[in-house]
């Protein structure tokens, strides 16, 4: 009896353990890694390290307090055919904490910089940024990795673009394509074409122009022949710093947090949210508080969830905007948001001193034309300056000894926010 026992016993680990080996290989595949990079030690070092009884109480933890975020990226995850292992970047990047650090700072749960916003088309003034929109920061985050999948022809490569940019992961590919292909024909190193490509990654290094000759030779020798795999890269990087070290040990974490919640150890990834977000349209300027008021909702919990509006109302730049509701709201927000009214701005002014005689107003009339026509005659003719990255009204008026409210009002700015190509009129 015992004996038959501790037969079915190894036959169940047995199969646990192929289960378990399919499974890890099967996120190494959705990747385009090779699967044999499962025996690498430096991988299975973080491997072991991650799958801590301590690291996954930790990071349950997280998934645990961020169940609304992390809800929001494995729909979209689903909804454009990523690789899983995508659901990770949130993790690392932010602990899925939706925060923006600082004007110049990356924001969001996906730790989006302010110029990589502006190229995904997030709005970010001083009214709105939509990094910390969940859900429009998410579609970007997807569309980023789609991109460069496109380009790069392999996921991991996508998501080692992500951590440390298009350029670092093109030069670094080229790189080890070259050495690569030289380790395996020694006697090519003077070729013309060769040259040539050393040249082209001597050119970049330097001045970091040339992407897309970097792209030819990855093209050439890295991709076409299939030859490159990403082990190669782990093993040589020390030597020649194909990659950052922290950017090869970020996809190794993701790695290893796929494989770990491919066997059920994270047990809060599906934890569902109290609620699923749902995106309604709202007037211009109107108050938050009134907005969260209407749909009985608290208010500190309504701006959570809409903390890409910076202001305590809507902008006034367009006729309307999207806001976030909980999906169980929308039924008492379409019947009540008729009834809110958006604040009446730049009422009027009523005259105060009602005794002033018609003539006495004539009089200042006469004399503040007066006063309007001196002014059109004597001005000068305006300096025309195009905003350059990095100025702003006080560095100008810096520039040219004038003072920055001086130089607002003369362009009709109310705001701070100047665009990089604007023009500015310098009245000296």
């Amino acid at each position: 009896m015992n004996k038959i026992f501790f037969i079915i016993l190894i036959l169940i680990n047995n199969l646990l353990a192929n289960f378990t080996e399919e499974t890890d290989l099967k996120v190494l595949k959705d990747l385009d890694i090779e699967t044999s990079f499962i025996n690498e030690p430096s991988f299975q070092s973080i491997l072991k390290e991650y799958s801590s009884s301590q690291n996954i109480t930790y990071y349950n933890n997280i998934l645990k307090k961020s169940s609304l975020n992390a809800q929001i990226v494995r729909e979209e995850i689903e909804n454009e055919n990523l690789p899983q292992s995508v659901f990770f970047i949130p993790m690392l990047e932010s602990s899925f904490s939706n925060q923006l650090n600082g004007k110049k700072n990356p924001a969001g749960i996906w730790q989006i910089m302010p110029q990589t916003g502006t190229n995904l088309k997030l709005r970010n003034d001083e009214f709105i940024d939509e990094r910390l929109d969940l859900v429009k920061s998410t579609n970007a985050a997807g569309n980023y990795l789609k991109k460069y999948y496109k380009k790069l022809d392999k996921w991991y490569l996508a998501l080692l673009a992500y951590n440390c940019g298009e350029g670092r992961v093109i030069y670094g590919m080229a790189k080890a394509s070259l050495d690569k292909y030289l380790e395996e024909n020694p006697n090519k190193s003077e070729d013309s074409t060769i040259r040539i490509y050393k040249n082209y990654l001597a050119e970049y290094k330097k001045n970091k122009s040339g992407l897309s000759d970097l792209y030819e030779i990855y093209n050439q020798l890295g991709k076409r022949n299939g030859n490159l795999a990403f082990s190669y890269i782990v093993k040589n990087n020390k030597a020649n710093d194909y990659i950052p070290d922290s950017s090869l040990v970020y996809i190794q974490k993701i790695i290893a947090f796929s494989m770990i919640a491919n066997r059920d150890l994270f047990k809060s990834i599906d934890k569902k949210s109290k609620y699923q977000l749902e995106k309604v349209k709202a007037h211009k300027g109107l108050q938050l508080k009134s907005l969260a008021n209407i749909i009985g909702m608290n208010y500190n919990e309504f701006r959570s969830i809409n903390k890409h509006i910076k202001k305590e109302a809507l902008p006034t730049d367009s006729k309307l905007y999207n806001i976030y509701i909980p999906h169980d709201k929308v039924e008492i927000y379409n019947q009540k948001i008729m009834m809110v009214k958006a604040p009446v701005v730049n009422e009027v002014k009523k005259e105060v001193k009602t005794n002033v005689t018609t003539k006495e107003k004539q009089k200042k009339e006469k004399q503040k034309k007066e006063q309007q026509t001196k002014k059109v005659t004597t001005k000068k003719e305006p300096i025309i300056y195009s905003v350059k990255k990095g100025d702003s009204f006080l560095s100008i008026a810096k520039k040219y000894n004038i003072d920055a409210k001086k130089l607002k009002a003369d362009n009709n700015k109310k705001s701070n926010l100047i665009k990089v190509g604007e023009k500015i009129e310098i009245y000296k």
